[in-house]
């Protein structure tokens, strides 16, 4: 009878354990789920959703880290999911069949990438990991069925296309009436605006931007790069510190202007 008593209890004991189990489970994935649907209230892709769309969107997606220098995808990769950078850097390079390699985007996080998946059977350029970066992955069947499925998230992604439409027509104007080192002022002063933090005597430009980073950002060659860069240094435009470019924005806008 003891030994019933004692086996009774086991079995309960065991019962009770893997209730506790199954209930700390849901509460972890629950909690998870919560996490990963407040990481996406940043994105303007998906501003304006509904917590049950959220959470059709965080079902979907996927989490996947890339160290620095990593690359996320190649030019000819098939072009198989949308990509939502939740932290790093990520920069877009396209690399024609002669000459060096121009960046088209240094992309924040919020940003997302990968979107010409609608239209290319191929991705057009290369996505490389600036630093440690975490993305949130959909792949392009389930991003084709959200769109189907949420109109906002339809509404935001034609908002997007138009504004980096609108960016691509503008630089090819830019590109082809001004000289390099008009280009490297206005693409310096842009990532001021996109990736610079305020401090005193400047703004500093967090990504540590190398003189072949600025060329293949302004269609130009490095050793350009460095004569102007040394030229805006003795002008008091630029300046390095701790590794990083600060630039004096009222004079470089001037400068620009001018």
């Amino acid at each position: 009878m003891k030994q019933f008593y004692r086996s009774a209890g086991r079995r309960l004991d065991d019962a009770v354990a893997i209730r506790t189990k199954r209930a700390n489970m849901m509460k972890s994935r629950a909690k998870e789920q919560g996490r990963r649907a407040g990481l996406l209230g940043g994105f303007e892709l998906f501003l304006g959703l509904t917590e049950e769309e959220s959470r059709k969107v965080t079902r979907r997606m996927e989490e996947i880290r890339f160290l620095r220098g990593e690359t996320i995808f190649r030019k000819d990769d098939p072009s198989d999911s949308l990509f939502a950078l939740k932290e790093g850097l990520v920069k877009l390079v396209a690399h024609p069949e002669k000459g060096a390699g121009t960046i088209l985007y240094i992309l924040r996080p919020t940003d997302i990438f990968g979107e010409l998946l609608i239209v290319e059977e191929r991705r057009p350029f290369n996505a490389l990991a600036v630093t440690d970066v975490l993305v949130g992955v959909l792949s392009k069947d389930d991003f084709i069925r959200l769109l189907s499925a949420i109109s906002r998230i339809r509404l935001n992604f034609i908002r997007i296309l138009s504004r980096r439409l609108a960016l691509v027509q503008k630089g090819a104007v830019e590109f082809s009436h001004t000289r390099s080192y008009q280009r490297l002022a206005k693409v310096l002063l842009r990532i001021c605006v996109e990736h610079g933090e305020e401090i005193p005597g400047g703004v500093m430009l967090r990504p540590l931007l190398t003189h072949t980073d600025l060329a293949e950002m302004i269609g130009a060659t490095r050793e350009t790069v460095t004569t102007q860069m040394i030229r805006f240094r003795r002008m008091g435009l630029v300046k390095r510190q701790d590794r990083f470019l600060v630039v004096n924005k009222p004079r470089l806008e001037e400068f620009g202007s001018s």
